[in-house]
């Protein structure tokens, strides 16, 4: 049990208990009678002396004093090592073993303990970061209930966070010091400087010691009082759960006065050869807890080989399902004292050899000539190149595990034992309370038994930081990793646009029933709860089931695009008109505005001419006339927001060019096609643009849409295919129509899956470029989710303006490789079986009769530096309906979509458009306006030189030049074919 300081006679308590006492006493007192000439009155002398019973007598700052030594401790920063290659890794244990060997002769002391998630903070930071959040829908999951759920299911998991301590002996304090301490009431008095003298003389000690520490490897920094709170709070009370309030931290030094705190918060109780120690709390949220502690020790090693084949081994206690504590005491050794023993190691190792072959003339064992290159290894690493990675240490590893009773506490050491066999040894010693008090910082070495040898590399090996760091502390939960190391992961899409100034692009990539629905329906889910807007574009159609959620109904709307209103893909309205007061916050707004409409105005001429050129048959569309008649008459009609592609069609008819017989031919072919392109051409009399709606949550779906399948070649699409992929290229600049017409600090997100079809036309490309460009200045999350990750690499400049990625289970060899090119994780190392086995039931499993309804699981990375693997997990009760509309599996029960209750279809109060404001420009502008027209051409591939002075980018793919005109537009045509027809739908595309 920590003692409380010695025991106090009466005397000393009567002096100090402030007892009543005469008055004719006090006056005597006072006046210096009473108790003899010279007799001084009662003060601090009848002060009782307070002994902690723990070594610590003092802290100052991030500086423990014991009686006999004094310690700097630091915090180290969490290393990643999940998704890194061996050469990374083999880097980072160097890093750490070189600063190891420069604290030689200095003993070390590693404490890794463990924080429990703060569930509080992070519901704080939630409810705080949802700006804007929607209102609550009677009879419905209302916000507060959907917050406790979430709370709730994180109190289910027993997840704490892992921190770790290191404590570097600073030096070993002499006699004059520790008088100094034991006179320091007085001498603060009369000569204050002379207190402080012991710290002072450490300064530059100290500084060099945290340069070495704050190094690239450990990135240790001096811890604060608040964590040297944690720190002893943990290690006196060890075993016992975290305590819920933490007691005040002093501003300055704890005095050993102070340092009872922590002794008397916990009492430990122990039998002579009992297998655990009891631990009982006394104060605070643990007053009257009990827990029995096991403490284990890490005994023999054999045949690890870190990176290449094992992780760090300190790692594998992350893997036991309850909190683990450990100590290690490291004494990194001077050169000089490893020499003589090496020598002797020699000496013995021959006097054997000799023994077997000369007296009786047998081969040695192969254990003693191995034991003979080893000492022959260490003595060439010490004496030859670069010695600092052969410096030797020495040191003593304890884990401590604890449970309610000594049985769970026994069950959960057999576990940490089954864990780290075959290759280690955990051994459960004796003198429990004994190697317990090891982990209090300042305790000495309880027993030199089961000691380990080994080199600063071996040490460093352990990596005791290395976690799984992902996402941030105030988003939306999607689940937990799944590596070693379990913690849960919480993202907020808007972090890297509103704090690091990035980008808001995103990509999902899994293949069928990789989960790629479920994940996204879930943060959308989340998010607009949180206050955000969304607008999904879904060609499929089972995504609108989220408009049927009743806490969503009143602000969602569905809307299915191949019975929607004439006019609603019109591809020059989709694209959004730039408004004035959108652009306030720029040094030239009027000018920014003007440059934006001419791109605005560009943009949809090179649409509607992709388009027009996308529906024509394959013949007609690859021939250069064609392009040219197209070009000419988009040009004649312009690029304003009320023009529509049937005036494109009217300005062919008048073509009265050299080519007018093509333009009629043309003109034919659009017009056959006109009531199958009714959704791009608006009635005379009704525009579904004149009404603006309000809505949290827009789905645009497109149900009955023809495709075509992956790897048929253009000239073999039917016209509904291709009529298809122009229509899914529209709807997705629509979904950009909605991020423009908000304002931009709103928080908004769009999601377009199977987006791998934008890949096949140059405007879809064009789209997803700016969407990666402007992101950031809109705050808006985009979401583009695929089955194929080669789809966003052959994007120029897509990947290096990604932010984030999800990927999921990928079954083809060059998926994944394209997958962890996305990641920027290291190809062909071995990550690629990662990817094809995320999620996957091993075994007989796979073939069983019951359906896989296990999280699926993905490789995420956060856009911050951290990539790991995750298990997205909606299970809390508060979530089921959510899952029963996200399971797009067929023939499930959950499958079949709930009723739509009357008045789904009813839109919130309609606002008046804004007209958006047009200023007229100066006539001495004209020419600004015409390069600003230039510029917006030569940005969307518009330019003469791009469409008509080069071979048809439809045929280039082909080996085949039709058509080819001059610049002027004007030139004949020219015949030069290389090669017959080739390549895929989707390069020609």
């Amino acid at each position: 049990m920590f003692g409380r300081g010695g025991s106090r006679g009466k005397r000393g308590r009567d002096a100090h208990s402030g007892a009543w006492q005469p008055p004719e006493q006090v006056r005597a007192a006072r006046n210096g009678s009473g108790g003899g000439n010279g007799r001084r009155l009662t003060g601090e002398q009848a002060i009782p002396a307070y002994t902690p019973s723990i070594a610590v007598r003092s802290i100052d700052g991030h500086l423990v004093r014991t009686g006999v030594e004094v310690y700097a401790w630091y915090r180290l920063a969490p290393q990643r090592w999940s998704f890194r290659s061996d050469s990374q890794r083999r880097d980072l244990v160097a890093a750490i073993a070189g600063q190891y060997a420069e604290l030689q002769g200095r003993w070390l002391h590693l404490r890794v303990t463990n924080r429990p998630y703060p569930i509080r903070m992070w519901a704080e930071a939630h409810v705080y970061n949802a700006h804007g959040r929607p209102g609550d829908v009677p009879g419905a999951l209302s916000f507060d209930d959907y917050l406790i759920g979430e709370q709730q299911q994180l109190m289910g998991r027993s997840m704490a966070e892992k921190e770790v301590y290191l404590g570097v002996q600073v030096q070993t304090r002499r006699m004059v010091d520790r008088a100094v301490e034991r006179a320091a009431p007085v001498l603060r008095k009369i000569l204050p400087e002379a207190v402080d003298a012991e710290l002072t003389a450490l300064d530059s000690e100290v500084e060099h010691l945290d340069q070495v520490i704050g190094s690239a490897g450990l990135e240790g920094r001096p811890v604060h009082a608040e964590e040297m709170s944690w720190l002893m709070h943990r290690s006196c009370s060890l075993g016992l759960p975290a305590p819920r309030n933490m007691p005040a931290v002093p501003g300055a030094a704890w005095e050993p006065e102070d340092l009872a705190s922590f002794t008397d918060a916990a009492d430990y109780y122990a039998d002579p050869y009992a297998p655990t120690v009891t631990v009982r709390g006394r104060t605070g949220s643990n007053a009257g807890v009990s827990r029995h502690l096991a403490i284990l020790t890490v005994g023999q090693m054999h045949g690890l080989q870190i990176p290449e084949v094992d992780d760090p081994w300190i790692q594998h206690a992350d893997r036991l399902p309850a909190a683990v504590e450990v100590s290690a005491r490291i004494y990194v050794r001077r050169p000089e004292e490893v020499a003589g023993e090496l020598q002797r190691q020699m000496n013995k190792v021959r006097s054997q050899v000799k023994h077997y072959t000369d007296e009786h003339e047998l081969e040695p064992p192969q254990s003693l000539n191995r034991q003979a290159g080893r000492v022959l290894e260490i003595d060439d690493e010490m004496t030859s190149g670069f010695t600092a990675l052969a410096t030797r240490v020495r040191s003593w590893w304890r884990l401590a595990v604890s449970g309610p009773t000594e049985r769970d506490a026994l069950r959960l050491a057999q576990q940490l034992l089954d864990l780290y066999k075959p290759k280690i040894a955990i051994e459960h010693p004796e003198a429990q309370y004994a190697m317990a008090r090891e982990f209090i910082p300042g305790e000495p070495l309880a027993s030199a038994a089961y000691m380990r040898r080994g080199s600063v590399v071996w040490a460093s090996s352990a990596v005791p930081t290395a976690t799984a760091e992902v996402g941030d502390r105030r988003g939306i939960l999607l689940g937990e990793t799944c590596t070693a190391t379990r913690r849960p992961v919480a993202w907020d899409p808007w972090m890297a646009q509103e704090i690091r100034d990035g980008s808001g692009l995103t990509a999902m990539v899994a293949g069928l029933g990789g989960g790629k629905s479920f994940l996204g329906g879930g943060i959308v889910y989340k998010t607009l709860r949180a206050g955000a807007n969304w607008t999904i574009l879904d060609p499929s159609g089972p995504l609108s089931r989220l408009c049927d959620l009743p806490e969503l109904r009143p602000y969602a709307r569905p809307i299915n695009l191949l019975n929607a209103q004439p006019g609603i893909l019109n591809p020059y309205r989709v694209v959004a008109e730039p408004l004035i007061e959108h652009f306030m916050d720029e040094d030239d707004p009027e000018r920014s505005w003007r440059r934006e409409k001419a791109l605005a105005g560009a943009t949809r001429r090179r649409l509607v001419l992709d388009v027009l050129t996308g529906v024509l048959p394959y013949e007609v569309s690859r021939m250069a006339q064609t392009r040219i008649v197209l070009l000419r008459a988009v040009r004649t009609v312009g690029g304003r927001f009320d023009a529509d592609p049937g005036q494109v069609i009217d300005a062919l008819r008048r073509d009265s060019s050299e080519h007018h017989e093509h333009a009629g031919v043309v003109a034919d072919f659009l017009d056959e096609m006109r009531e199958r392109m009714a959704l791009l051409i608006p009635e005379s009399d009704a525009d579904p643009y004149s009404e603006t709606r309000d809505d949290r949550l827009t789905v645009l779906t497109m149900a009955g849409l023809t495709l075509p399948k992956d790897g048929v070649p253009r000239e073999y699409w039917t016209d509904a295919e291709s009529l298809g992929v122009e229509m899914l290229n529209l709807a997705a600049w629509l979904t950009q129509r909605s991020v423009y017409e908000k304002p931009k600090e709103m928080r908004k997100g769009v999601w377009i899956d199977e987006a791998f079809f934008l890949s096949e036309v140059p405007t879809g490309r064009v789209l997803m470029n700016r969407f990666a460009r402007d992101s950031r200045k809109w705050n808006v999350r985009v979401l583009l989710s695929s089955q194929i990750p080669a789809d966003f690499l052959k994007i120029q400049g897509f990947v290096a303006l990604l932010d984030s990625v999800f990927v999921g289970r990928l079954d083809d060899d060059d998926a994944q490789a394209d997958a962890l090119r996305l990641l920027k994780v290291p190809v062909g190392v071995g990550y690629e079986q990662v990817v094809a086995a995320l999620g996957r039931r091993p075994g007989a499993q796979q073939r069983g009769l019951e359906r896989d309804v296990e999280p699926r699981q993905f490789i995420f990375g956060d856009g911050a530096g951290g990539v790991e693997r995750i298990r997205v997990d909606f299970s809390g009760p508060h979530l089921d309906h959510l899952r029963a509309v996200m399971d797009t599996t067929p023939g499930s029960k959950d499958a079949a979509s709930p009723p739509r209750r009357p008045g789904n279809e009813l839109a919130l109060p309609h606002t008046e458009e804004k007209k958006p404001f047009v200023a007229s420009p100066p006539e001495d502008d004209i020419e600004l306006e015409q390069d600003f027209e230039l510029a917006a051409e030569l940005e969307v591939g518009l330019a003469d030189e791009n469409l008509l002075g080069a071979p048809d980018p439809l045929a280039s793919e082909t080996g085949e030049v039709e058509g080819g005109v001059s610049p002027n537009g004007n030139g004949g045509q020219q015949h030069a074919r290389t090669g017959g027809k080739g390549g895929t739908g989707r390069d020609a595309a």
